[in-house]
């Protein structure tokens, strides 16, 4: 995400209020989310369809879900323009993307005809109709406008529907701060981005039951005019 003035990711100075995204209410924020990433799909997607192209650690994370799901299937919820979800249907994997905006889905269905997109949302995953479990359930940077509080259910809602020794990934940009946008790729957008703690993160898989639990931590890359440091965690469903 192109958001900026970053602190590196590590906690310092006075606690961060996460909480203050739901000021005016879960639904009211849900609202301006949905609203945003419709305005701003289609430069949206036309600035990052490509990137994963120059993401190395990225694409090795991604064919490592892709061959743990072994042609099983595997969902991405918050799939934007659909970029993530295309990669891991060419590596192998059954893959489908699900997001809270129906102009992103369309843009994911413009740019990927093969694939498999639709309108949900993350905390409403159902099973797949082809088998009793998802065998990945990618969070690819989907959780970061959500209130620290709303995490454990997110989590709880993304490992229900997991096929046993199924994996959660998820992806989020690490720090003590929440910055909101009003201007994103010059369109207008009213949006809060979540920087959450490292720490945090991985106690709450644990919380959740998710074994085998590992987390990377990368820095930005100023190359790409990127401000926050992300963490990475994958966890199993026993």
């Amino acid at each position: 995400m192109p958001i900026t003035d970053g602190d590196g990711g590590h906690e310092a100075g006075p606690p961060v209020d996460r909480e203050s995204v739901l000021a005016s209410g879960a639904q009211s924020r849900d609202a301006r989310v949905r609203e945003s990433y419709d305005a701003v799909a289609t430069v949206y997607a036309d600035n990052v369809a490509d990137e994963l192209a120059i993401l190395p650690f990225e694409t090795w994370l991604l064919d490592r879900v892709a061959a743990h799901a072994d042609g099983g299937p595997v969902v991405e919820v918050g799939c934007g323009p659909g970029h993530v979800t295309a990669y891991l249907a060419e590596a192998g994997a059954d893959a489908t993307g699900v997001d809270l905006s129906s102009s992103m889905v369309e843009e994911a269905r413009r740019r990927f005809p093969d694939g498999s997109y639709e309108v949900g949302d993350l905390r409403r995953l159902m099973r797949p109709t082809s088998a009793p479990g998802w065998s990945a359930v990618l969070a690819w940077y989907s959780l970061i406008h959500l209130a620290a509080s709303e995490l454990p259910e997110a989590l709880a809602a993304l490992t229900r529907p997991l096929a046993a020794d199924g994996w959660l990934v998820v992806a989020v940009h690490t720090g003590a701060e929440v910055r909101h946008a009003t201007d994103w790729f010059d369109v207008e957008v009213d949006l809060d981005f979540v920087l959450h703690d490292r720490a945090e993160i991985v106690a709450l898989f644990e919380a959740t039951g998710l074994t085998e639990v590992e987390w990377y931590h990368r820095g930005a890359f100023t190359a790409r005019d990127e401000t926050t440091d992300r963490l990475y965690v994958i966890g199993r469903k026993a």
